[in-house]
């Protein structure tokens, strides 16, 4: 509950902070005016949307073909495997939840996510929480969304 609490205060004080014109604007509205997207109607808005994906598409296919035409000739596979594809770097939104999980302010450096961490994993951890199923299961659900935060945060910050 108290968790919950926590992500609905960050996000009423982002509100807040971009009511007030102090928070940080909406990187597209930019691109809106720029291009005089605003004054297109939806079906105007798709219709340019549907033309700048194909402009797209065929600038990849003609980068894949050599400059005569032909297709280019593929490198020879290397007796080792390959590596396993690397795993992508954590959306802002998902680092932005991790934060707010563990109820430190977005941007906190390592050390006060580790305090925040372990003040709430006392606080909330399963074995604390016997009385009943009911809390034991959802402080062990909460432990273990906590436990998430805090590698992810761990991942990004130790870098």
């Amino acid at each position: 509950m108290d968790l919950a609490r926590s992500e609905l205060n960050s996000l009423l004080d982002k509100a807040a902070r971009i009511d007030d014109g102090d928070g940080e604007p909406d990187p597209d509205s930019d691109l809106y005016h720029r291009y005089s997207l605003d004054q297109l109607s939806d079906a105007e808005l798709e219709a340019e949307i549907e033309r700048r994906r194909k402009a797209r598409e065929s600038g990849a296919r003609t980068a894949k073909a050599a400059p005569d035409g032909a297709p280019k000739a593929r490198p020879a596979q290397s007796t080792r495997s390959a590596p396993p594809p690397r795993r992508p770097a954590a959306p802002p939104d998902e680092v932005r939840q991790a934060y707010a999980a563990l109820e430190v302010p977005y941007g906190s450096d390592f050390a006060t996510v580790r305090k925040s961490y372990r003040a709430l994993m006392r606080k909330y951890h399963p074995d604390r929480h016997t009385q009943s199923p009911d809390k034991q299961k959802t402080a062990n659900e909460l432990a273990q969304k906590l436990t998430l935060s805090y590698k992810l945060l761990e991942k990004k910050l130790r870098k």
